[in-house]
């Protein structure tokens, strides 16, 4: 009797034990189904996970034919859904791809497209010029039934005008191919067993609720596409890899002093110039002469201080300068560059005293945006009214002074106001719900031509996890779908060496 219970205990203890610890999968190969199947896991179900994958998986499938070799493609994705920020970009429409204009305008060239991006820009010209453009991404939507259209700004957009239709183009192209998408599946760490040449990797089916268990499954090769998660960069940092510390970018200028009542700025939001420089002035080490970054493009004053693409584009060029600086400093801005600098918008003014003596100096910028234009029915100013009046107050004049009795030194005043004014930069803000940011894996340890890691073979990495970064328009999407495109189909091409190497041994 005593022998029986004996038993029984230590047969409760054991099912107690097992029922306490994560459930793992063989590793043995068991996760598998069998030696034959390679299998590929894309952690991070973005746009370039989710693109990844479908590469991987499409030619997987292109190869493969009629072979008994099998393979598995899995989307690891911690979130409820998959391309949340596909979903919540351009303002619920989507930028398939920036530089429409390379379609329809030959001036436009890869250069000129590649100068978008403050990092990357470099080691992106291979991909874009040999295995995946800008044009091959426009094909890739539009054969599987996306119709696009332009905009004045350059950007492209399904005509639906809804990025839904993005998202549900590549998850039907992914599951035609056979991935699998695993959503609410949070990983938790990854392992790569070089003696068995796999990954292990251990995460929850069911996100990081207490009762779930944690699973371990076995991989071939992996494809990091986490984005500028913090998580993502403490996986990739355990395979080898260095973190180049992630810093916002892309985001607009606070100037709380100059919006508020008083300021120069107050009363202002909304107005906007046609082009305008946007420059930011740093120190450098060692270096009696600054480095100066510049932007040029259409700005708009709002709320909270300035944004529009010269702004944005500046906060993209100069994010670690920024951020070094605590988003504080000088911002300078000419708000008329085809005017000249400050002595030739002076001396332009100063022929209006004699050309226009009775007009209000306050009334309006009687400089034109070109000679040309000054001669039409409806010309247009160089400096929107309201602007232009805030710049008159600002020099000293008053509402009813005239021409004729501006004050040379006044006139200097409103000429450097035009040409060299100082934005007192208070902080950043967000563009939208855009977030990007400078910063991720060091390109020098990865191998460009494949996306695959320098530091740990079996490992790709695709879209923003990488130290690459584009301006606002459709930059960051085209990196998306580059990358993904060439790590999937690097990462397709891995498994089927290693599985003609196994069915050859």
């Amino acid at each position: 009797m005593r022998r029986r219970l004996t038993v029984r205990l230590v047969a409760a203890l054991a099912i107690f034990l097992i029922s306490s610890v994560p459930s793992v999968t063989s590793l043995a190969g068991a996760s598998r189904g069998d030696a034959k199947c390679r299998r590929i896991a894309v952690i991070g179900g973005g746009a370039s996970g989710m693109f990844a994958a479908t590469a991987a998986a499409d030619a997987l499938q292109k190869h493969n034919g009629d072979s008994d070799r099998r393979y598995e493609v899995v989307v690891l994705e911690g979130g409820k859904r998959t391309m949340t920020k596909v979903a919540i970009s351009g303002g619920g429409r989507v930028e398939c791809q920036l530089f429409v204009y390379v379609l329809h305008d030959t001036s436009k060239t890869l250069p000129e497209i590649l100068n978008g991006y403050p990092r990357g820009k470099k080691e992106l010209t291979g991909l874009m010029t040999k295995r995946f453009s800008p044009t091959q991404a426009e094909e890739w939507f539009t054969s599987r039934g996306v119709t696009l259209k332009t905009e004045k700004d350059g950007r492209m957009f399904p005509t639906s005008d809804n990025s839904q239709t993005i998202i549900d183009t590549i998850t039907k192209a992914a599951e035609k191919a056979g991935v699998i998408i695993r959503t609410s599946d949070v990983v938790s760490s990854v392992e790569k067993r070089i003696d068995e040449n796999h990954f292990v990797i251990t995460h929850s089916p069911q996100g990081n609720s207490r009762e779930t268990k944690p699973v371990t499954e076995i991989f071939d090769s992996i494809i990091m596409a986490t984005g500028s998660s913090p998580k993502g960069h403490e996986l990739v940092k355990v395979l080898g890899h260095t973190i180049i510390k992630p810093v916002p970018s892309l985001f607009t200028l606070s100037a709380k002093h100059q919006v508020k009542e008083g300021g120069i700025f107050n009363g202002l939001s909304g107005v906007s110039v046609p082009n305008a420089i946007v420059s930011f002035k740093v120190a450098v080490p060692g270096k009696k002469k600054k480095k100066i970054f510049s932007q040029e493009g259409p700005l708009l004053i709002t709320h909270h201080g300035l944004s529009g693409p010269a702004a944005l584009r500046l906060s993209a060029f100069a994010a670690r300068e920024f951020h070094d600086e605590n988003y504080r400093g000088d911002v300078f801005v000419h708000w008329a560059p085809h005017l000249g600098s400050a002595e030739e918008i002076e001396e332009a003014l100063w022929q209006i005293t004699i050309t226009s003596p009775k007009r209000a100096v306050s009334s309006g910028c009687p400089l034109f945006t070109s000679q040309q234009e000054s001669q039409t029915e409806n010309p247009s100013s160089s400096i929107p009214k309201r602007l232009w009046a805030a710049f008159a107050f600002e020099s000293g004049f008053d509402k009813n002074t005239i021409w004729s009795e501006a004050p040379k030194k006044k006139v200097r005043v409103l000429s450097r106001l035009i040409s060299e004014f100082v934005v007192d930069m208070t902080g950043k803000g967000v563009f939208k719900e855009e977030f990007v940011t400078a910063g991720g894996i060091s390109l020098k340890e990865i191998d460009m031509k494949q996306l695959e890691s320098k530091k740990c073979s079996g490992l790709f990495c695709c879209g923003e996890v990488l130290d690459v970064d584009g301006v606002t328009g459709g930059f960051n999407f085209m990196n998306c779908w580059s990358t993904g495109y060439i790590a999937g189909n690097s990462a397709a091409d891995r498994a089927q060496k290693e599985s003609l190497s196994t069915s050859t041994s």
